[in-house]
Order: structure tokens, then C-alpha cells, then sequence
């Protein structure tokens, strides 16, 4: 759909709207899981065990669970590291007394995820595990946040995943310019990436120390954590990694822009370089420079003049060695690493985005002529799509009321952006790995405390986080019902039904003694059926209905300019 593979312009922004987008996804996936709340006052040392590096110690969590904070899977990626492919943590001596504490967030400015971080020593990872001895599944979350905030720290809880026999580890990568700057001159790229995959060579090498199975691990994350899946299952340098994959709002722009730029017959296509990494580097000090004196001088920013400098959003580059092709390239073709795949995508993805736009100018959408400057501004990103059309279309078939442009917005932000990138590779995957395929539909899910939005956000981006890393407590103080708690349950046992028996098709997310749910979750084919998760109680629907609420047809041939 974005077919010159343009910036998403406008997708995340800075100022105000990014600080509501950070809030919103900090208050749906934080489950109170915070440095002090958490930890039991029954002593540190609950359970001491060796990985490669040495001896270490952990904590148990009031949960039961026990909890490994702070482990370093990579070396501090400073000086000849920095802008260069990760290295292993090197090792210790001593034994390595582990707290309720997380290590340092990645670099990353100010915002409701968290304090500024300059702290570049951040490849940690943190291992939660059962308390009963075991074999267990991994799950191995990447976190969100438009590839330049947050952590794998606080904002989390996965005491429910771990309750349900899993061990779950979740991991920090180099985020921004420090993760994805694009330029050739750099020895290499998408560093965040290849950050996350070794970080699953770790887990390959250690998890057993914590009673979980290597062999059966499954990657997950959402938004940027979901495209990170996405673009792993891509990545050559992967394969053998993980055995599942599940995808939760990540389907946005699978056609990523090439590094350089491309010749296309009289035209030129720009590249990442171009479009993120020159304009970054013209804000420093290394303007002008080339070759080794430009990664010397890269090298030599502090860390602040770097993220000063790099763009409101930024995201992987293809022609790459650990992403040769483009997400959807690599799908369609086949050439992926093939594991079962569990994929979905909200209700209403578009209405956190909308909320973005009216923190930026509260009087957009209240007339028809900022509804239309609106779409005009949401898809110029492609520039061949025909604004003024698809703003018809989607208007006309809102009713009239305050809320009619709002309302039509946020259906063109979600059905363009994200669900129909979703049914596409669906399509892709379906007929190549056993592939299943939610919705999530609770339109009333609990809101963040404190968040004011003009309008109902509904099923929204990032949403359905808190029904499996989230605690009880933490939804119901903001106002769950006991419907919405039974969804939780339920996910959170599909999700690790999925991680335990998700490469028997005959089981899938539905685990041996019958559904998690309410209802059998279906594999997918191409015109089969996806399991709609919202109350009163998950429901398998016809794939033809997300199809037809998300005008999914009408996207297959938008109109063009």
C-alpha cells in the first residue's frame, strides 16, 4: 500500500502527542510491576543458578514467580561498539546478586515510559520463571514504542504468563539513531535488531539454567515490538532462534524502506540514508564528514547531541544483511523463517492516532475542511493515493454528529495502517505456516487513568496489553469488569497454550485439555475463521467480516491520483 516505501510521516509524533502516546501504552502494559512493589521481603537469594557468563542470584516476586532482573546479555555498546553489531556481556567472577531492580533503559529522551536515559551499558534482559521446578516454554517479549522509547522493564507484568507454566524474558535493544540509524558508511545497520537476536542467542544458550526449553521458544511483542517479530521472522540471521511467533499490531508498513536509494526507470526512490540518516547527521557536529572520519566522528557525539538530533520516528531498512528484504517481500516470496504464527490486530488501531492529532490542534476534525486537511496530511506518505476520494468514501458512510470526521479519521487510520497490512499477510502466511488470526473487539477495554479523550478510543493500538502482561489488580483499578477479567484469563492462557503446543496443528493456542476459552481457536486459511476476542466471550467470526469492516477490498485497489 505504501508502495514508494515513504517515511510513515505523522505515525508517531514528539511533543505533546508522543507524551500521550508514551502514557497510553505505559498505563495499558504497566501491571504495577515497579522496582520496590514487587519484589518479596523474604530475602533477596531465592534461587541461585549459572549461565555463561557466572553464577546469579534472584528474587521471588509476590506473585511466586522468581525473577532475574538486570542480567547483561550485551556488552556496553560504547566507542568501537556503538553503531556496530552487538557483543556478548563479558563475564564475572563473583555471583551475580540480582534485585528487584532493572537495568538501565536504552538512551532515549524524557517521556511518561520513563525517565531520560544517556546510559548506553543497556543490553539487559530480565527471566521470570515458575518457582516449581520444571520444563517449561519461553516467551521472549520486545517491547513496543515506535522504535525510540521504552524497555522491557516496568511497564510489563507477566506473573499471569508465568502462572500458566511459561518462562517469559524481556529484553532492552538500542532504540533511535543509536538502533537504526541508515547509512552506508556505518559497518552495518538495523543494530536494534541485531541486538534482539542476540539476545535470543542468550536465551539459547542459558535458558535451561531457569528450567525453560530452548527448543521451544516464541517470540512476541506489539506495535514496534510486533514489526520487530515481523522483521526477525524475516532476518537470515534468526533462523533456529525461535519456533513461534506472535504478532500483535505489528503489520504496519511491511514494505520498509531499501537503505540507499532506488533507481526506478526515470525516477529516484529515496532510501533510509537519505530520508532519516542524513537529515540526523546534519543536525551534528559530523556534518560533511565521510567515510571513517564520519563513524569516528559519530562515535565521538555525546549521547544527548545524538538523540537531539535523530527523527520523531524511525524504523528498519531493507538491503541489509540482517533484513535483505522487506517484511512483505520476504512473506509473499516465502523466503522467511517459517514457525507457526499467531497475528492479529484492534478494533479501533486508528483512535490512539486520532487522540495524537487532536493534541497537536484541537480544532482539527471539527470541520470538513480539517477533516479533509487531515487525510490529506495522514496519507501523504503516498503520495499516489487519492486524498480527497478516500475522505468521501469514509465520510460518507459515518453519521452525521459531532463525531462524524473524528469517526471517519480514525476509521481511515485504522483499516489503512494496520488492518489490512494485517489481512495481507495473513494471506501471506496462511497457506505457508499454520497461521491464527485474532481481533481484538473489546471496545469498552479499561482506559488509562487519568487519559482524557474527547471521544471513545474503543478497542485502540496497544489495548489488549494489559489482558496478558497485566496484573488483576492493575486492570481492575481502572475499572475492569469481571467480563474483562475473564477475557484476560483467557488470552493470557491462549497466548501460553500457543507457546507450549503451537507447532501441533491439531492443538494450537487451544492446549490439551480443549479450548483456552470460551470457543476452539481455528487455524487460518484463506477464507476461514479468526476468533474475535471481546465479552461476553471470545467468538470465532468468518475472516470475511474483519475483512468487510475494515473496507479491506476497497484498500486492495484505493483510489489513485
Amino acid at each position: 500500500m505504501n508502495r514508494f516505501n515513504l517515511p510513515r510521516a505523522g505515525f508517531y509524533r514528539t511533543g505533546l502527542a508522543a507524551a500521550i502516546f508514551a502514557v497510553t501504552l505505559t498505563g495499558c502494559l504497566s501491571g504495577g510491576g515497579g522496582s520496590s512493589d514487587s519484589a518479596s521481603d523474604s530475602g533477596p537469594a531465592t534461587l541461585s543458578t549459572s549461565v555463561k557468563q557466572g553464577e546469579v542470584r534472584g528474587v521471588q516476586l509476590e506473585s511466586g514467580a522468581l525473577a532475574f532482573r538486570g542480567i547483561r546479555y550485551g556488552a556496553a555498546p560504547v566507542d568501537a561498539l556503538r553503531f556496530a553489531a552487538p557483543e556478548p556481556a563479558p563475564g564475572w567472577d563473583d555471583p551475580l546478586q540480582l534485585t528487584a531492580d532493572f537495568g538501565s533503559a536504552c538512551p532515549q529522551v524524557a517521556s511518561p515510559f520513563g525517565e531520560a536515559s544517556n546510559d548506553e551499558d543497556c543490553l539487559f534482559l530480565n527471566v521470570y520463571r515458575p518457582a516449581e521446578p520444571g520444563d517449561y516454554p519461553v516467551m521472549v517479549w520486545i517491547h513496543g514504542g515506535a522504535f525510540i522509547y521504552g524497555s522491557g522493564g516496568p511497564s510489563y507484568d507477566p506473573s499471569r504468563l508465568v502462572d500458566e507454566g511459561v518462562v517469559v524474558v524481556t529484553i532492552n535493544y538500542r532504540l533511535g539513531a543509536l538502533g537504526f540509524l541508515p547509512h552506508e558508511d556505518l559497518p552495518g545497520a538495523n543494530f536494534g535488531l541485531q541486538d534482539q537476536q542476540l539476545a535470543l542467542k542468550w536465551v539459547q544458550e542459558n535458558i535451561d539454567a531457569f528450567d525453560g526449553d530452548p527448543d521451544n521458544v516464541t517470540i512476541f511483542g506489539e506495535s514496534a515490538g510486533g514489526h520487530s517479530v515481523l522483521s526477525q521472522i524475516a532476518s537470515p540471521g534468526a533462523a533456529g532462534l525461535f519456533q513461534k511467533a506472535i504478532v500483535q499490531s505489528g503489520s504496519y508498513n511491511g514494505d520498509q524502506l531499501p537503505l540507499g536509494d532506488v533507481q526506478l526507470g526515470p525516477f529516484t526512490i529515496p532510501g533510509g540514508q537519505t530520508l532519516f540518516g542524513e537529515p540526523t547527521i546534519a543536525k551534528t557536529t559530523c556534518q560533511g564528514e565521510t567515510d571513517a572520519a564520519l563513524v569516528s566522528c559519530l562515535r565521538g557525539l555525546d549521547v544527548a547531541d545524538v538523540l537531539a538530533a535523530q527523527p520523531g520516528n524511525i524504523i528498519p531498512v531493507t538491503n541489509t544483511a540482517v533484513l535483505p528484504a522487506s517484511i512483505n517481500a520476504s512473506l509473499s516470496s516465502g523466503n522467511f523463517n517459517q514457525v507457526p504464527v499467531m497475528m492479529g490486530s484492534n478494533r479501533d488501531e486508528g483512535s490512539l492516532f486520532t487522540l495524537l492529532a487532536l493534541a497537536d490542534d484541537a480544532a482539527l476534525l471539527q470541520t470538513e475542511a480539517s477533516y479533509r486537511t487531515a487525510v490529506a496530511s495522514l496519507l501523504a506518505e503516498d503520495p499516489t493515493l487519492d486524498a480527497v476520494a478516500i475522505a468521501d468514501y469514509y465520510s460518507a458512510k459515518q453519521a452525521d454528529g459531532p463525531l462524524k470526521f473524528i469517526n471517519a479519521y480514525t476509521a481511515i487510520g485504522t483499516d489503512w495502517r494496520f488492518s489490512c497490512p494485517n489481512n495481507t499477510q495473513w494471506g501471506y502466511l496462511d497457506d505457508r505456516v499454520d497461521t491464527y488470526g485474532y481481533w481484538f473487539t473489546d471496545r469498552a477495554a479499561p482506559p488509562l487513568a487519568g487519559l482524557q479523550a474527547p471521544f471513545p478510543l474503543g478497542a485502540s493500538h496497544s489495548f489488549e496489553i494489559q489482558y496478558v502482561l497485566s496484573s488483576f489488580k492493575n486492570m481492575e483499578d481502572r475499572g475492569a469488569t469481571q467480563a474483562q477479567l475473564d477475557l484476560a484469563s483467557e488470552m493470557t492462557a491462549y497466548w501460553a497454550n500457543f507457546a507450549k503446543y503451537g507447532e501441533d496443528p491439531a492443538i494450537g493456542p487451544n492446549g490439551t485439555d480443549g479450548a483456552a476459552g470460551a470457543v476452539d481457536w481455528p487455524r487460518l486459511t484463506a477464507d476461514g475463521s479468526i476468533i474475535s476476542l471481546g465479552t461476553p466471550a471470545p467468538v470465532v467470526v468468518p475472516v470475511a467480516d474483519f475483512r468487510t469492516v475494515h473496507e479491506c477490498a476497497f484498500w486492495q485497489n484505493p483510489p489513485r491520483i
